[in-house]
């Protein structure tokens, strides 16, 4: 009988322990601080702009390159590279004994007909030739006067002239070369370019192009002084695009390809004038392109920014929790966006890691009254 007791003094401890055990677990589960896995920032002020990146190259705003109109010899080539020539300078003169004989003969027939049109306009003044016949002779001398004025004009452009002030770009063609016409290719003589004015043709991505304007300013650096900056405006915006196609294949038991394009925008930079020392044409340019910006502007870091079918919107702190803010946006650039109404400067955001579903669930609870308005 004293055992039996005993056995149930100590089978009620046994249970009263376990009791206290599991209260103290609830009490510790229930009263213990959840683990934070996001981090919060504070909304601040600061300068803000869009800035876009891009490569180019360097170009003479004008330059031209000489070739012949007509096919012969180089017999002559005056001037070498980085030469300055002046407009109308002769740059090279083309042999072409083709030409010099059409000429002779178209010069020969000319004088032939000019001499028999003047005695039959001499007979017809005297009533003994019929005006037909003076008619026809003077077609005859105006026939032969456009076959040398055609002759003469081919010889003409033998002598390759510069169209402008400019330097020589590279090396001219040699003396004895052949050059032809009508090619598929153009065979350039030599390159004239005004280097007293420089731009840039950046490619810009479609993506960046609305945010382009003329008269932004633009800075960029050479390979050549990786440590000066150079500075430009932009003149001039394509609307023709250039495509840059990517492909990809795969293959099992067939084969397989997709491709996709980039469609691109040439950006037209104007150098600073007082720039250009040091610049040579052809040159890859590396440049940013200074777009809109605003000034002591309220702004968060990008990675705060999220969006659902409501609009875009934060994770602002509310007291121990967090609640939505739909956000109206202004400039974004790399790391920042400017927030033009939803928040406050001193309000804490939710700059990065990640919100769970009950925090995300509580947060849309309490915002359900902030929302925009549903665009009809």
């Amino acid at each position: 009988m004293f055992l039996m007791k005993k056995k149930w003094i100590i089978l009620i401890v046994a249970v009263l322990a376990l009791a206290a055990a599991a209260g103290g677990w609830y009490y510790y589960s229930s009263h213990k601080t959840k683990a934070v896995n996001y981090t919060l920032g504070t909304v601040g002020r600061g300068n803000i702009s869009v800035e876009i990146d891009s490569t180019g190259t360097i170009k003479p705003v004008n330059s031209v390159d000489l070739s012949a109109t007509v096919s012969g010899t180089l017999q002559k080539v005056l001037v070498k590279q980085n030469d300055h020539v002046t407009s109308g300078q002769t740059i090279a003169v083309i042999n072409s004994k083709a030409l010099t004989s059409t000429l002779q003969q178209a010069q020969d027939t000319l004088e032939n007909k000019e001499s028999y049109y003047n005695r039959i306009k001499a007979l017809y003044d005297q009533n003994a030739v019929s005006y037909q016949e003076m008619e026809n002779a003077r077609l005859d001398y105006l026939t032969s006067q456009a076959s040398f004025d055609k002759a003469q004009a081919d010889v003409d452009d033998t002598v390759i002239t510069a169209p402008m002030d400019g330097y020589i770009i590279g090396e001219p063609m040699e003396v004895g070369e052949t050059v032809s016409q009508g090619l598929s290719s153009q065979m350039i003589i030599a390159t004239v370019a005004d280097l007293s004015s420089m731009q840039i043709k950046l490619l810009v991505d479609e993506t960046d192009i609305g945010e382009v304007s003329k008269g932004e300013t633009v800075t960029f650096t050479v390979d050549a002084y990786p440590n000066r900056e150079f500075h430009g405006t932009v003149r001039d915006i394509s609307k023709k695009e250039y495509s840059s196609s990517s492909s990809s294949s795969s293959s099992s038991s067939s084969s397989s390809s997709s491709s996709s394009s980039v469609v691109y925008y040439t950006v037209y930079v104007d150098i600073n004038s007082d720039e250009l020392d040091g610049l040579y044409p052809y040159m890859t340019a590396r440049a940013e392109i200074h777009g809109r910006s605003s000034e002591n502007a309220l702004v968060v870091p990008t990675t705060a920014l999220r969006s659902d079918s409501q609009g875009e919107y934060v994770y602002r702190k509310n007291g121990n929790g967090l609640e939505k803010a739909y956000v109206t946006v202004g400039i974004t650039s790399d790391s920042s966006v400017e927030i033009l109404k939803g928040l406050s400067e001193g309000d804490q955001v939710v700059v990065s890691g990640t919100v769970t579903d009950s925090e995300a669930a509580a947060a849309t609870s309490s915002s359900r009254n902030n929302r925009p308005p549903m665009m009809p």
